[in-house]
């Protein structure tokens, strides 16, 4: 007779089909999760690479409207480019852009996410609904927008069992290593976002100041995956 508490022993212990992997540009994000798709893969595993930042539908007649009326903007400096959003001097934007991002990312969640779970397919998503929360944070200007609505709700539209790994540096060391960071006004909030859902959210954060190699165990342990025993040394990554 298996009793529930068994059940929720073995529920504990089943392999991480949703590995996301977050934090700021210049953290490693892109490195660990090819390495992480090519262990996957050496383990036979056929896994799913996903992107999911920006999963514009319904948002994008709203961010029109915020490139015309200078809510938003591009800046380039030594031929790097980047973008910026502002918010607070528009309650049209600020109250219902992120209500709108939350039903693009629900649609983006069920079709690129659910269905290939229910499907049986093993996930590694490089972003999602956390880097959502924090660049609207920093658009209208809440700092504690993730634990208000429809903030807190971003959260909800990952898979129950997703494994979520927060890439972690300081921004010193992140503009020395890339170059498009260094003209980043919005990088220090940026971080501190982060911070902000390690603190609220009770979130693993991994330290990127670590080798390649170790940042990659310690992602291997979280997701409960004994198969992912490739050394990091015979894993082909793909560029």
């Amino acid at each position: 007779m298996v009793t529930a508490h068994s059940k929720s022993l073995a529920a504990a212990r089943a392999p991480v089909q949703f590995i996301y992997i977050t934090g700021c540009d210049g953290t490693g994000k892109s490195t660990q999760a090819r390495l992480l798709l090519a262990q996957l893969e050496a383990a036979g595993r056929a896994p799913m690479h996903l992107w999911l930042r920006f999963p514009f539908f319904f948002t994008a007649p709203l961010l029109v409207y915020a490139r015309l009326r200078g809510h938003s903007w591009f800046e380039e400096h030594n031929g790097t480019r980047q973008g910026y959003w502002d918010f607070r001097r528009s309650w049209l934007l600020r109250t219902l852009l992120p209500w709108v991002l939350l039903v693009d990312a629900a649609l983006a969640a069920l079709g690129r996410i659910y269905l290939p779970l229910w499907r049986g397919r093993t996930i590694v998503c490089e972003r999602f609904v956390l880097d959502m929360v924090v660049d609207l944070a920093l658009a209208v200007g809440d700092p504690r927008f993730h634990v208000r609505l429809p903030g807190r709700l971003f959260r909800r539209l990952l898979p129950r069992r997703a494994q979520i790994a927060i890439l972690n540096l300081d921004a010193a060391t992140l503009r020395a290593r890339r170059a498009d960071l260094e003209a980043d006004r919005r990088l220090e909030e940026r971080l501190l976002g982060f911070e902000r859902l390690i603190s609220d959210y009770k979130l693993p954060a991994l330290s990127s100041r670590l080798p390649v190699e170790e940042v990659n165990r310690q992602i291997r342990n979280l997701v409960h995956m004994p198969e992912l025993n490739t050394p990091f040394e015979q894993v082909r990554v793909h560029p």
